[in-house]
């Protein structure tokens, strides 16, 4: 446990989640990082803040700096079920011992006892008082930070999106484009993980429908901004100094943009997406598309496996604490009107989708038109409305358009 409450201080150092130990019952969960921890609060609570770490290594000289870590809260958890595993071993063993001395409704009391406390020091349930003014301070301070630092929301540029997602998109949102095939989703969804990687983010696109070269030669085409066309990168028609300077003057040094596919017809499915997230970090996901992932609780019906999926992908977004943006497809009711914007109603296989999903926005496409029509059909942190979207396929370009100004 000494190397994850390690992990967990540096954690909270870096990303100034102070708010979320607070909450949490980690004095009882501590054992070798118990000083440091009560020296974190104490100036916190004189400061408002989260001390430096360079006044953390002055005043525990032993204490040692991890430089890739993830979020505090993943460390949390990863305490408290190092916690959880060991104590039981304690109680149990000293349970076993009273039933071997034929004390077995001693045994049982202490079980319970011991075992209630146990549940209080390492439950991933959040309760708050809201009554508790230092748990306040941190968790506002930490918003304070956050807006200072350009970290509260991701925002895409489109002022359709951005007015009815004022607080832009947020770690721990699940979000779902909905629309028929070949309306430009993934496009879309893409234009906006190049958004968020502008944004100094890092996105990840899961694809199970395009391979990595597609997807990549499509966010090239984005960043590219008009510099090349996606017919002519697809078919590698770009001169290779242009795409070498390009590289060095727009790319260098910047965030990176994972892109991960199942060219080898592997599965993808919820743990496997978590696995990734562990390892990249990113701070932005898209999983392209919904239909073709697997869940951790497979069946052979459809419908339950959507059913099964959309939960554990919006429990992954909350505790990883991470924006995922999944593609799903629609099913019409008339199969010859796939232009048009879908309803939550027409979501294929399982409406569990749109009830789990913080905001839906769907999209509607006529044949051979450069106008993509997006509705938000629920909005859980912001407004419903509609709006347009001028769209160049080939060159990358993404521009909003009002309703009164739909005529080109």
């Amino acid at each position: 446990m000494n190397n994850t409450e390690a992990r967990l201080i540096n954690a909270v150092l870096k990303d100034k989640q102070i708010h979320v130990l607070l909450q949490a019952n980690i004095d009882n969960v501590l054992r070798t990082h118990t000083d440091i921890w009560n020296f974190i609060k104490r100036y916190f609570e004189h400061n408002s803040s989260v001390p430096p770490v360079d006044l953390v290594l002055e005043k525990f000289r032993d204490f040692e700096v991890i430089e890739n870590i993830g979020a505090t809260k993943h460390h949390l958890e990863e305490l408290q079920h190092e916690y959880l595993n060991d104590s039981l071993k304690d109680i149990l063993r000293s349970a076993a011992t009273d039933v071997q001395n034929d004390k077995g409704e001693s045994a049982l009391n202490d079980l319970i006892t011991r075992t209630s406390e146990l549940k209080k020091n390492t439950s991933v349930i959040r309760d708050i008082d809201v009554m508790d003014l230092d748990s306040a301070v941190a968790y506002f301070e930490h918003l304070k930070q956050m807006e200072l630092a350009g970290n509260i929301g991701i925002k895409t540029g489109l002022p359709g999106f951005d007015n009815y997602l004022p607080s832009g998109i947020t770690a721990g949102q699940l979000g779902v484009f909905l629309a028929y095939p070949g309306i430009g989703k993934s496009w879309l969804a893409l234009y906006f993980a190049v958004q968020a990687w502008k944004q100094k983010k890092t996105p990840m696109v899961i694809s199970l429908e395009m391979s990595e070269s597609e997807v990549r030669n499509r966010v090239l085409t984005i960043m590219g901004e008009g510099l090349w066309s996606h017919r002519k990168i697809s078919q590698g028609n770009i001169e290779i100094e242009t795409l070498r300077e390009w590289y060095k003057n727009r790319l260098f040094g910047k965030n990176p943009f994972h892109i991960i596919s199942n060219d080898q017809g592997g599965e993808i499915s919820p743990s496997v997406l978590r696995g990734k997230i562990d390892q990249y970090k990113p701070d932005f996901v898209i999983v392209d598309y919904l239909q073709l992932m697997t869940p951790n609780q497979k069946s052979d019906n459809e419908t339950v496996r959507m059913k099964n999926l959309s939960p554990e992908l919006k429990l992954m977004a909350i505790s990883e604490e991470v924006p995922i943006i999944a593609i799903s497809s629609a099913t019409p009711d008339d199969v010859n009107d796939l232009s048009s914007v879908p309803t939550l109603g027409q979501t294929a296989w399982s409406r569990q989708i749109a009830y789990d999903a913080d905001w839906v926005m769907a999209l509607g496409r006529a044949t051979n038109s450069d106008i993509i029509e997006c509705a938000f059909r629920k909005n859980r942190n912001g407004f419903m409305g509609e709006f347009l979207v001028q769209v160049d396929f080939d060159k990358g370009y993404y521009r909003y358009k009002d309703y009164e100004d739909k005529q080109l």
